[in-house]
């Protein structure tokens, strides 16, 4: 395999370790933000943190098998940590930080975890206030003294002198079929439940990475956006690892465009969430630039939205590169190779948009379950619009109703004691019920056109699909999410969810910038504007299918306030029970819903 990491080179996380880390020699393999300069990790340097931690870990009682919780900022510990949970034989149980109380209390208590470590302390009081009568806490981070970590590397570190070949022997008696983690699904239709990934499961998506986006041979450099306990990252900081691809974290999200400049990353995972506000920011920059220059960039910006992106650049292409397309990419550091997007559906014409500035994005599909993709668009294999061609070993089919089904060595073992819910959605011949549905093209393009358990029947027995309705209202210039709501009701209504900043943009273009944002989400001009979109919508809907009631809510959706998981998906059955009120009052306005 032309730049790439053999399939054979390594079978289970902690031979991936000891594998890069003996073949690489960086001296920034890992790189966390501090002040206004990075702290490297080299491969060293990793390979000796995670040697004494993993004996430290044996020696203060930790056995195969154990769970042992993970919640700590994105960062080079947080890899370090979860490689020496690895090497010990034990089983890494990430938890987002950014989660609810009842989340958190579910997943330490289901999971079993003896341990909990936690990173930065003084920025996860969850931790201390709902986990230390469960489990041991186990503080770290880069400051301060954290007295069982350090006793933990301390006794590591002195094992290690004693028995120099212990490490690498517990390494190798980790075995691909060793449960590696679980990972709590995210919540959106019901409590979470604990996927468990073998060794084998990770192992399979980092090999299948690496033939579907090889390596540069040295000239990569990554940028990590996402949160490592989300299983897309922690697969794609695998690959990076395994790869030799030096990986800076990003600490704060309102950094990662000075980070890129900075840093000038070549390849990236993101959620959509990301390239949709770097599309509006290039946009608005053009919307915004004064005289000769404005007028160019604008119709630049114009011929990005409608030019196919498989067409071959014409001369006016060509010009427009030069003269604003190469800025717009010189502000993401002018670098990338491959941006790739995944978690939720990225909307065609941003993609387009981006692809035509030059900017390299490749959207895929998959779920925690699947650890995690499933389809993947790659270079030299992209079509818009859809997700992509099934990922190396891994096979696709389209069920009867329209389902999405999968099989592969990437395929979950199953839901921590849950053996109902295994059953539901591994068969007996391996296939995973996705619970999504969508169709494959000749081509084997896979294009996903919602969610099965998301097609709501009303009362009237009608079928009402809200994904495209809901995508169709977040299109609505202030508007950040909206939710609708039919299931067992004889109408369609939608809660919508204010984006601030699209909101003080919105206000100034309508000349109304001096009202706050209370007052203004409670106008009678956005109420009307509001009404006038809807009703252009539900022109091109089907009469089942139209809003016929709307509520502008006075906050974003959020992950803290219970209305979005931390993958940001709208959690339904949490958002209907916050606002139940607010929603019979919408019915009751109908006069009968019944």
């Amino acid at each position: 395999m032309q730049n790439g990491v053999s399939p054979l080179a390594f079978a289970t996380l902690p031979a991936l370790l000891l594998h890069a880390t003996s073949r690489y020699s960086l001296a920034n393999a890992l790189n966390y933000p501090d002040g206004g300069r990075w702290i490297p990790l080299s491969h060293a340097e990793l390979r000796s943190t995670v040697e004494h931690l993993c004996l430290g870990l044996r020696e203060e009682g930790v056995k195969p098998g154990d769970r042992i919780g993970l919640i700590a900022p994105s960062s080079p510990l947080w890899v370090a940590v979860d490689m020496a949970i690895q090497c010990a034989g034990a089983v890494t149980v990430p938890l987002f930080k950014r989660i609810s109380v009842e989340s958190f209390t579910h997943e330490v208590k289901d999971s079993g975890m003896r341990w909990l470590f936690v990173g930065n302390p003084n920025e996860m009081p969850m931790a201390f206030e709902h986990a230390r009568d469960k489990t041991t806490l186990v503080t770290f981070w880069y400051s301060g003294r954290h007295e069982l970590f350090d006793r933990m590397m301390d006794r590591g570190r002195e094992k290690s002198l004693r028995e120099p070949g212990l490490f690498e022997s517990l390494c190798r008696q980790v075995v691909p079929s060793d449960l590696a983690t679980i990972i709590y699904t995210s919540g959106s239709m019901g409590p979470p439940k604990g996927v468990e990934l073998t060794q084998d499961n990770i192992i399979s998506q980092v090999c299948a990475t690496t033939r579907v986006f090889p390596p540069a041979g040295g000239k990569d450099i990554c940028l990590s956006v996402l949160p490592p306990e989300h299983i897309f990252e922690r697969m794609s900081l695998c690959f990076y690892i395994a790869s030799g691809i030096p990986v800076y974290f990003v600490d704060d999200p309102k950094r990662v465009a000075d980070y890129m400049r900075e840093i000038r990353p070549t390849i990236m995972t993101v959620v959509p969430r990301i390239l949709e506000k770097v599309a509006a920011g290039m946009q608005r920059a053009a919307q915004e630039t004064p005289g000769a220059k404005g007028v160019v960039a604008r119709a630049a910006v114009a011929r990005a939205r409608k030019k196919p992106p498989e067409a071959a650049p014409g001369l006016r292409d060509r010009l427009f590169d030069r003269l604003v397309y190469a800025r717009m990419r010189a502000a993401l550091g002018g670098s990338f190779r491959h941006i790739i997007s995944g978690a939720s559906r990225l909307f065609p014409e941003v993609a387009v948009f981006l692809i035509n500035v030059g900017v390299p994005i490749y959207e895929g599909y998959g779920l925690t379950e699947a650890s995690p993709v499933i389809a993947a668009n790659s270079p030299g294999r992209r079509k818009v619009g859809t997700v992509g061609q099934a990922f190396p070993e891994v096979e696709i089919r389209i069920a009867a109703d329209g389902e999405i089904l999968a099989r592969g060595p990437n395929v979950m073992r199953g839901y921590h004691d849950n053996p109902a819910a295994t059953a539901d959605a591994v068969d007996a011949e391996g296939w995973l019920h996705t619970g999504d549905l969508g169709s494959l093209d000749s081509a084997g393009y896979l294009t996903v056109t919602g969610r099965k358990k998301e097609l709501f029947k009303k009362s009237t027995g009608e079928y009402v699909p809200p994904g495209p309705i809901e995508d169709a209202l977040a299109r609505i210039p202030f508007v950040d999410s909206a939710m609708t709501v039919a299931d067992n009701r004889a109408y369609v209504v939608a809660l919508l969810f204010p984006d601030p900043q699209k909101l003080a943009a919105f206000k100034k273009s309508v000349g109304l910038a001096t009202l706050s944002d209370a007052e203004f989400l409670k106008s009678d001009f956005l109420r009307l504007f509001t009404q006038d979109q809807i009703n252009a919508l539900n022109a091109h809907l089907h009469h089942t299918e139209r809003v016929e009631r709307f509520v502008i809510l006075d906050h974003p959706a959020g992950i803290e306030t219970g209305e979005l998981t931390p993958t940001l998906k709208i959690r339904r059955f949490a958002v209907e029970q916050k606002y139940a009120d607010t929603i019979e009052e919408m019915y009751r306005s109908i006069g009968g819903w019944k």
